[in-house]
């Protein structure tokens, strides 16, 4: 008796009543299954700020029966509605430690504040050599100086809200999930519409009582079970952002764990915006890492980049393994007609300066997505890499297989068209069984799945998709299909996306 498998899309059955989802990750975890995280946006495309909740899916074997969870919600905002007045996540990232230990790694941004909206500053302030997080009863307060209160330890499920001035205890407190008490019990809002209903306040959202800071703060849960179900956040940013920053976010796909000095060491790429448009260099790519499970971080020296690539930003990390070189590689998207990148020989925290692979035309200014694999091709390391191919726009998904040289450089021996037309986001895994699965914005928020394999000689085999014969049009930097000969009319929706 034959089997047949249903190669299903991970986001593509409205299980949140989504019709607009983007920022793919991918993972496949220690036990052979996969999970994947998407930006769910409802019933819009948007960034922050605006309703956008994360959540993700797991597939046994990466092939089908995907089940769904939301990992991180906000409730200020009914599904059906947005506004750039609600809080919002944006942005995952995904890893397991050899211990079992999924970290997922998302932008928490406050009601109001997006990525152009964050002010400069982490949200926290030293007391007593301790660091706290402030709050205010303004409207979000833009002005740190003037928040009057912080947030003491846990004692419990529960945290004192103190007065900043004299160190006076509050009726005020949070839970683990920064939503706020008035004498131990919760007070709540309207939930923005919806008739009728009322939610918590929430430290993040508009309508609460006390607030924090406008800016942006890096969030991360750990599942010990494969994802069934999530820790309380904590909050990295007082860990590993500066005080003259306003914008420090993460590089959305998948992290990295390495040994280092003999112990597992967890890194997570990240990007700063340098206060915007205040230096030439506006957008400049980092790490952060642990060394103990994830308890505390701390973060790489910025990476100097050579002249042309004007910036670097949402980035992932290869292990690169030839016979006379290993390093840790990071791969940028950045302003110029190449995919960028630089070495680390110390685990992450130095770096040499990012410059161009010239074996790597890309589409500028778009999230890339890179990885080393378990295959060996002429007996050398094989690296995926997964990017538009479209030098005008968001467009012409490519999929590349590349060769790990003695000497570390790596040679792109074949490309595969994957899609003609729009071809945002994406992020490559290596399946169990020793295929390969990829998962992007084929157009404008909304994501798809394929699952490929790579041959002997190099070469790329959709195993649940068309296999088209593409050609590239050298004159018009545009990709057509021979069997179809339509030109894409979608990549004008790819023009100024972020």
């Amino acid at each position: 008796m034959t089997s047949k498998i249903i190669y299903e899309q991970p986001f593509d059955n409205k299980e949140f009543s989504s019709e607009r989802n983007r920022i793919p990750a991918l993972y496949t975890l220690n036990d052979g299954s996969v999970m994947a995280g998407a930006d769910i946006r409802y019933s819009h495309g948007s960034d922050s700020p605006n309703n956008i909740d994360i959540a993700v899916a797991i597939s046994k074997d990466g092939y089908t029966e995907w089940e769904y969870s939301m990992v991180n919600y906000f409730d200020d905002y009914a599904d059906t509605v947005t506004s750039t007045d609600s809080a919002s996540f944006i942005d995952s990232v995904i890893v397991q430690s050899k211990t079992g230990r999924i970290f997922m790694l998302a932008d928490v941004q406050p009601s109001e504040c997006g990525y152009l909206q964050c002010k400069t500053g982490t949200g926290y302030t030293e007391i007593n050599g301790k660091k706290h997080l402030l709050l205010t009863t303004g409207k979000n307060g833009d002005k740190l100086s003037t928040f009057e209160y912080y947030v003491d330890d846990f004692d419990g499920e529960l945290a004192q809200i103190f007065k900043r001035a004299n160190s006076t205890a509050t009726e005020y407190s949070i839970d683990r999930e920064f939503r706020l008490y008035k004498n131990g019990e919760p007070i709540y809002t309207a939930q923005k519409g919806a008739d009728g209903v009322n939610v918590q306040q929430n430290i993040f959202y508009s309508s609460s009582e006390l607030k924090c800071y406008k800016t942006t703060y890096l969030w991360l849960r750990y599942s010990d079970d494969n994802g069934k179900t999530w820790s309380h956040p904590s909050i990295l940013s007082e860990q590993v952002k500066k005080d003259g920053e306003s914008f420090l976010g993460v590089g959305p796909g998948r992290g990295m764990v390495i040994d280092h000095n003999g112990k597992e060491r967890i890194l997570f790429c990240v990007y700063d915006n340098n206060g915007l448009f205040k230096d030439p260099i506006f957008e400049n790519a980092s790490v952060i890492y642990s060394d103990d499970n994830g308890v505390t971080w701390q973060r790489s020296k910025k990476i100097k980049i050579k002249a042309g690539l004007q910036k670097t930003s949402e980035s992932q990390l290869v292990k690169i393994e030839g016979k006379n070189y290993k390093a840790l590689r990071i791969y940028a998207r950045n302003l110029s007609n190449y995919i960028a990148y630089a070495d680390s020989t110390d685990g992450g925290h130095t770096w040499t300066t990012f410059r161009a692979d010239r074996g790597l035309e890309g589409t500028k200014n778009c999230m890339v997505s890179l990885m080393e694999t378990s295959r060996k091709i002429n007996d050398k390391q094989v690296i995926l890499c997964s990017a538009g191919g479209n030098l005008k726009a968001r467009a012409d998904g490519l999929l590349r297989v590349g060769l790990t040289q003695d000497n570390g450089d790596i040679e792109w021996i074949s490309r595969y068209h994957l899609t003609q037309g729009f071809y945002g986001y994406s992020c490559l895994t290596e399946l169990a069984d020793g295929n390969f699965a990829v998962f992007y914005e084929d157009e404008a928020a909304h994501l798809k799945y394929t699952i490929f394999s790579v041959l002997d000689n190099g070469e790329i085999n959709e195993i649940n998709g068309e296999n088209l014969d593409f050609k590239y049009d050298t004159s018009t930097k545009t990709v057509r299909s021979l069997k179809t000969k339509k030109f894409f009319a979608k990549i004008k929706f790819a023009l100024g996306l972020m």
